[in-house]
């Protein structure tokens, strides 16, 4: 009988999220909201006070570019932004800011990353019965988190179905293709770069592929029938990956014996 105990794989703690920095957007804020409201794939205007968002920027053909969380605070908005996506966060949003008179200062504030579960409604950003994922923005230069592992924490992450870019990914893949429809894409709030192309996909496409989440023994091996996106995470000897699958095969997929459990 397989084994789909996933407790193991959840610790409730936190880590400082090292290669992650904060991007503080400035300027007027009606100017501002403006340039986000065009070009970020979230809504920004249901961000309350020291609340997060997961949010993304595609291009002009509806691939994304870039993800992000972002925070608004008394001072304004900030992108929480992977060291090696902020580049081309920043370069997207260039040609536009200049209009704006909109800014951008990296700060060197630390982003701490927690999984919890206990109710924390403005930071959570992911959630499901059993637990949460959230971030917070700390400028306590002694402040040392390392309950739990980046392992921890990004099982914990793909388990949620949230799936953050890896610098290889830029520009390959649009919103649907790795479930950000479902956690980053507000559709009702009107126009940004991409839009049309991500509205045909939701509301005319036929989508056969499913993005998941796979649950592994540690001795799985590639299969032709699974295409892994981002990294193969190992802890507690078992794998937990993303991966992009026909949806019709998804049966006989549940079947192979490497396989614990699909999500």
């Amino acid at each position: 009988m397989k084994n789909n105990n996933l407790n193991n794989l959840i610790k409730f703690g936190s880590l400082e999220l090292d290669s992650w920095c904060v991007i503080d957007v400035l300027g007027e804020e009606e100017k501002v909201t403006d340039l986000l409201q065009g070009q970020v794939t979230s809504d920004i205007n249901k961000i309350s006070v020291n609340e997060f968002q997961l949010s993304s920027i595609c291009n002009h053909k509806g691939l994304v570019m870039a993800d992000f969380i972002i925070n608004r605070s008394s001072k304004g908005f900030s992108f929480i932004v992977k060291n090696s996506i902020s580049s081309t966060l920043l370069s997207e949003l260039a040609p536009f800011a200049k209009f704006n008179s909109v800014t951008f200062e990296e700060t060197s504030s630390k982003v701490i990353g927690m999984i919890s579960n206990e109710n924390e409604k403005l930071k959570e950003f992911a959630k499901n019965d059993h637990f949460s994922t959230y971030v917070y923005i700390s400028n306590n230069e002694r402040e040392s988190n390392s309950c739990i592992s980046i392992e921890n924490w990004e099982a914990g992450n793909k388990i949620l179905g949230n799936y953050f870019l890896e610098s290889n990914d830029i520009g390959k893949f649009r919103p649907l293709e790795l479930n950000y429809d479902k956690l980053r894409v507000s559709f009702d709030k009107g126009c940004y770069r991409g839009q049309e192309i991500v509205a045909r996909m939701k509301y005319l496409g036929i989508d056969r592929r499913s993005f998941l989440t796979f649950i592994t023994t540690s001795e799985y091996s590639a299969n032709e029938n699974i295409k892994i996106v981002g990294k193969k995470i190992e802890i507690d000897d078992k794998l937990v990956f993303n991966a992009i699958t026909k949806k019709d095969l998804i049966p006989d997929i549940q079947k192979y014996p490497q396989v614990l459990k699909i999500i």
